[in-house]
């Protein structure tokens, strides 16, 4: 009769698992909306054009992403 009732770890643990999910799905969202920074790095290096001086002007998104990737590796 009682089966279906959820116990306040239960709800707990469930919103601890819905916060989780969402971190995760906005920390990917994230990475996609920034790939093209990367691109744009990876060409300068591979032409030999300045990669240095563009990660420094993009160091705040580089690091951005890698707290992203470390949260997705974490919950996943």
């Amino acid at each position: 009769m009682f089966k279906n009732i959820k116990t306040a770890e239960d709800l707990q643990a469930e919103e601890l698992a819905a916060e989780q999910a969402r971190k995760v799905t906005e920390a990917k969202a994230y990475l996609a909306k920034t790939d093209w920074i990367i691109s744009k790095v990876g060409e300068a290096a591979m032409l030999g054009e300045g990669a240095e001086a563009l990660k420094t002007k993009y160091a705040v998104e580089i690091a951005a992403r890698e707290e992203s990737r470390a949260l997705i590796n974490l919950h996943e």
